[in-house]
């Protein structure tokens, strides 16, 4: 399986996004998934999926900005344990493992 690009980002690109992109890779480890993981604030989002187009966005709020093809996965569940299944089911689909 090719490695997996993964875009976490948050409001600041720091605090919650962090907390995400390390349950995240937990996760994928978890499941033997080979990815690379990149954190960013949610502006920066559309210059960088134009930049390098990831498998997958994975934000803590809602994103305005139209990202094409690309799915975008809410991860607040991440942070809150509510409904963290479904959405780790959301990324398994995604990413097609």
């Amino acid at each position: 399986m090719k490695r997996k690009r993964i875009y976490v980002c948050c409001g600041t690109g720091i605090a919650t996004s962090t907390v995400i992109v390390k349950k995240v890779s937990e996760f994928l480890d978890e499941n033997n998934v080979q990815y690379d993981i990149s954190q960013y604030i949610v502006s920066d989002i559309p210059s960088k999926v134009a930049n390098k187009k990831p498998d997958v966005v994975i934000s803590s709020t809602t994103i305005s900005s139209d990202l094409g093809d690309v799915p975008v996965v809410l991860g607040r569940s991440f942070l809150t344990g509510i409904g963290k299944d479904k959405t780790k089911q959301e990324i398994r689909e995604i990413l097609g493992f």
